[in-house]
């Protein structure tokens, strides 16, 4: 196979497809600025959609839960060799990708003998100003700076939708529960793009699940890196009083 280029061509051609294929059914996570930080949030059929890396830095991932769990502690690891070796200050999302895991993803997805990661990557980061920051990470090592935040999604046609939707948006003047509510609408809308036009009414699985459908089958995630904390850690979860609110505010009718 190595020696032949096509060949090789070929295998990565279908280790894309495979990805691609088995990531197809994963749940939206998108991120946003607010008026005081960042934003992410997701659903998920079990804990472990949203997390916190490093003191600036959160993540969201998509896909089979033990390889977003391998790349989150990849990511944990490297940034806490990076604020000893340097300083905290120094331990930014870029750096972290550019010469950490992009690499490694990268190489790992050309070596067509090995098994290649299910999960992409949504990181946030506010830097020392308190101004947020948002990448894409693939599976294959591209990663790409989105300028005003954006999605992961297991269809591409959906993500897209989202990024548009979130760019027309003014996310960073709104507070964090008007934010959480649009983006909660965004996240039901883009899932409705999966669906044809002319399926709607026939198709009963995860693609066209409703916001209110979600509440009760999955579980939320949403997460903020507010720059108004009054302490060390700008990271937090949202707690179950705030998610019961969200709830009630974007299910009924």
């Amino acid at each position: 196979m190595f020696e032949e280029p096509f060949r090789w061509m070929e295998a990565i051609s279908t280790r894309h497809s495979y990805v691609q294929e088995k990531l197809a059914k994963g749940q939206p996570v998108i991120g946003v600025p607010y008026k005081e930080g960042a934003l992410l949030l997701g659903f998920s059929p079990q804990p472990g959609k949203v997390f916190e890396v490093y003191d600036r830095i959160a993540m969201g991932g998509l896909g089979h839960p033990a390889d977003v769990e391998k790349l989150r502690m990849t990511l944990l690891d490297m940034a806490h060799l990076e604020g000893f070796n340097r300083s905290a200050q120094d331990v930014t999302i870029a750096r972290l990708l550019q010469f950490g895991i992009a690499p490694s993803l990268k190489q790992n997805f050309e070596e067509v003998m090995r098994a290649p990661y299910l999960a992409q990557l949504l990181l946030a980061e506010l830097d020392p100003e308190g101004r947020p920051g948002f990448y894409r990470l693939n599976y294959d090592g591209y990663f790409e700076k989105l300028k005003n935040g954006g999605a992961i999604a297991g269809s591409e046609k959906v993500r897209k939708w989202i990024d548009k939707k979130v760019e027309e948006t003014p996310f960073a003047t709104f507070p964090l529960d008007k934010a959480l509510k649009e983006v909660c609408k965004l996240w039901e809308e883009g899932k409705q793009q999966a669906v044809p036009k002319d399926e709607k009414n026939e198709v009963d699985d995860d693609t066209s699940i409703t916001l209110k459908d979600a509440f009760e089958k999955w579980n939320l995630e949403a997460a903020v890196l507010c720059s108004k904390a009054s302490k060390k850690s700008i990271y937090r979860t949202l707690d179950a009083k705030e998610i019961e609110t969200l709830k009630s505010a974007v299910t009924k009718k």
